[in-house]
């Protein structure tokens, strides 16, 4: 309510101020340039016009319900700008037609105006088939008639001739119409299949919304001359506006897994617009920039903590629930956050806070039909293979690619990203992003070959492995990892031992052998061993853990 008051109190101020333009001019601009983010766009429009000297009002045409008002700048090259009206309701009809429409619905026209006259043809064809059998009809009611009891021999002879002529006659001639028809009908196939082809030519023109901002900009020229519009605004389209990127990754290896290897990553974009006008041939940037995002730090506010003397049980719970009512208006709840709506020569502009690629070739995108992709570079980085074993979780190990993004440049999320080992299609995963300079593991399937098995060693008492007290567990675990492939295999193994945040849940445990790596990426628990297995070779690795809490408590 608030932003149609300020733009009706807009319209109001600028029509008291417009003087009497001396005649209207419709100027129908088109969409020259666009800077596409994540969930909206920058369009810019232009149009060129020849002014005289005087006054005038422009009437701007084609600038769709989408576009946001508070956003719209409009620039006048040879006038000056007297005052602007806007109108998003009660738009007038326009006065200029899309000519391409016009030439897509006269040739519907067209091909339909075919279609009825072949149609007619072959009606005027199958009235004489009609014509025909009626003849024959009457012929053969006259051959029934009873008043030819009384001819005499020769006079129903002549009569049964005539009848066979004439009955003879007029099936020739409803089978001659008839084929007549038939042949005019096969137009028809032909006729058709243009029908639908034009029909279709224009339902891609009518994707556009026909709906249109009414914009007048009363201007006016010391001289009569060549002037030129301009008009910039933002919009969010339908909800379906933006770009991401595509990836493919690859990795190239050599024979061993120990040899070099590289990862490459293909990049590409996919971009799509509902703004309810298709954009023809425009000069297309993309921004990593998110303007509809959070664009400031968020507010912290003083957190009051306090305590109290404990309360039964019952009456502890009221105070809980109290204590979390006036905790939610002692601290105001935490606003959710922004999300944004996430081959041409091209160019990057790394420089500022935000990336941009330009494309030098003009685009042309559907509204709210085409998904655009644009192939834009691939980027290779040296990459350390190994096989990464989890046998707590998986009966292979798997081949990952560790490499580092030493490309200047911040690496953006994407979804369903193919990954490629050697030319073969592996895994189809999400891409995480990866910022410059930072390191990234990624998985290219399973090595079939490298076997893993965990099993909980038989113990006496105990049943599979784990031997239990009130206050007391035990279990021992066997990790095998055995190289059936051909080649020799760096593997890091992945294990977990529990962990424990009280002082009175001990917990111990003991590897053979020990492992290269605790609490891998700071997560407690979690133990690494990096081993080198030749071909053919098995390793075997023995983890014990021994748990100890008091008497009278539960292990959770």
């Amino acid at each position: 309510m608030r932003f149609s008051l300020m733009v009706f109190a807009f319209s109001c101020c600028a029509l008291a101020a417009a003087p009497v333009a001396a005649d209207e001019i419709p100027v129908s601009s088109r969409v020259s340039e666009v800077t596409l983010y994540a969930g909206l766009a920058e369009v810019t429009r232009s149009a060129a016009l020849t002014l005289a000297e005087g006054r005038h009002r422009l009437i701007l045409q084609n600038v769709p319900h989408s576009a946001r008002l508070s956003s719209l700048q409009v620039e006048i090259a040879g006038a000056r700008r007297i005052a602007t009206q806007l109108r998003q309701d009660y738009v007038p009809p326009r006065d200029a037609d899309d000519p391409q429409i016009d030439a897509a619905k006269a040739r519907v026209l067209e091909a339909e105006a075919r279609i009825a006259a072949v149609r007619d043809e072959a009606e005027r064809a199958r009235a004489g088939v009609r014509a025909a059998e009626a003849a024959i009809g009457f012929l053969q009611q006259l051959g029934g008639n009873e008043g030819l009891a009384q001819a005499d021999a020769a006079a129903l002879s002549a009569i049964a001739r005539m009848i066979s002529e004439e009955a003879a006659g007029a099936s020739q001639a409803a089978v001659a119409a008839g084929a007549e028809a038939r042949r005019i009908e096969l137009q028809l196939e032909d006729l058709e299949e243009d029908l639908a082809e034009a029909r279709a030519a224009l339902a891609a023109l009518m994707l556009e919304d026909r709906d249109r901002l009414f914009i007048a900009v009363d201007i006016e020229a010391d001289q009569a001359g060549e002037g030129a519009v301009t008009v910039r605004y933002i919009t969010e389209g339908a909800g379906s506006i933006g770009w991401q990127p595509s990836y493919e990754m690859h990795l190239s290896t050599g024979d061993a897994a120990a040899d070099a290897a590289e990862v490459t990553l293909k990049r590409a974009v996919l971009l799509a617009q509902d703004t309810g006008e298709n954009w023809q041939d425009v000069a297309l940037t993309l921004s990593t920039a998110t303007p509809s995002g959070q664009g400031s730090p968020s507010a912290l506010h003083p957190w009051l903590r306090r305590v109290e003397a404990p309360e039964l049980p019952r009456a502890q719970k009221r105070l809980n629930s109290f204590e979390s009512d006036m905790g939610s208006l002692a601290e105001p709840a935490a606003e959710a956050a922004a999300v944004a709506e996430e081959a041409l020569e091209w160019s990057a502009d790394r420089s500022g806070a935000a990336v941009t690629y330009r494309f030098g070739a003009p685009v042309t995108v559907a509204s709210g039909a085409d998904l655009l992709r644009l192939e834009m570079d691939s980027l290779t980085a040296a990459a350390e293979v190994r096989a990464v074993a989890v046998p707590s979780r998986d009966e292979t190990a798997y081949r990952v690619a560790e490499f580092t993004n030493s490309f200047g440049e911040q690496l953006l999320a994407a979804a369903d990203v193919p990954r490629f080992a050697e030319g073969k299609l592996i895994a189809v995963e999400d891409f995480a992003g990866l910022a410059p300079g930072a390191e990234m593991e990624a998985g290219f399937g399973p090595v079939e070959g490298l076997r893993l098995s965990r099993d909980v060693l038989d113990q006496s008492e105990g049943g599979q492995g784990l031997i239990t007290r009130s206050s007391q567990q035990v279990q021992a675990v066997e990790i095998e990892v055995e190289n059936l492939t051909g080649q020799d295999w760096p593997v890091r193994v992945l294990d977990r031992v529990p962990y424990s945040q009280q002082d009175d849940l001990e917990i111990g445990w003991s590897a053979k052998p020990r492992p290269a790596e605790t609490d891998v990426e700071k997560q407690r628990g979690i133990l690494a061993w990096d081993l080198e297995l030749a071909a053919g070779e098995s390793r075997t690795i023995r983890l014990d853990t021994t748990l100890n809490w008091p008497e009278g408590m539960v292990l959770r």
